[in-house]
């Protein structure tokens, strides 16, 4: 009984973790289910979309989620996590977003329509309202080769970090914005600021 009881708990920790092999930075869309990834010799929660620390030219990953900080009102935040290279002892430029239901709603949109544009649009920055208000990030676009990007990008007295997300991965991006969103409203009766 207690083998069969350890094999269950194995198979329920593995069941909400996937390995790189089943995990592709090419997919478009968001599974929930997904409670962690491995990707080469490193972790991720959930289902992350890649992109690309343009300053760094290194891959980082999102990690979104409703949450509820005092002081703020009920928010997504989306998190832009950069890893760390062997030896380094100051974190990368990582970032982080918090946007209250209507905030959400608004990027939903900005990303949408982002998404339909051609790749030989005019470049644009639409500018991002979040909770923190002394924060400057806005949604731009880019096109590389024919091909359309997203990009996030955060400006401060100093510098400016700009996070590349390709199409599948802004798209995936969306769906999780959208689910966190969804959660959000659960939790607060679907009430907006």
């Amino acid at each position: 009984m207690k083998r069969l009881v350890g094999c269950a708990l194995a198979l329920a920790l593995i069941h909400g973790s996937v390995v790189a092999d089943d995990w592709s930075p090419d997919d478009d869309t968001f599974d929930p289910t997904i409670q962690s990834v491995v990707i080469g010799d490193r972790s991720w929660i959930g289902d992350p979309s890649p992109f690309v620390h343009l300053g760094l030219s290194r891959t980082g990953y999102t990690y979104v989620a409703s949450v509820a900080y005092d002081g703020f009102d009920p928010s997504v935040q989306i998190s832009l996590l950069v890893p760390t290279k062997p030896g380094e002892t100051t974190p990368p430029a990582g970032g982080m977003l918090m946007v209250n239901q209507t905030q959400a709603l608004e990027l939903i949109k900005a990303f949408e329509a982002g998404l339909k544009a051609e790749p030989n649009d005019k470049d644009q920055r639409i500018p991002i309202k979040t909770a923190m208000e002394q924060a400057d990030w806005a949604l731009t676009f880019a096109s590389d080769e024919n091909r359309r990007f997203l990009q996030l990008e955060h400006r401060s007295k100093d510098k400016t970090d700009t996070y590349r997300l390709s199409s599948n991965a802004s798209k995936k991006l969306l769906g999780a914005i959208k689910h966190s969103l969804e959660k959000l409203e659960e939790k607060t009766g679907g009430e907006s600021r």
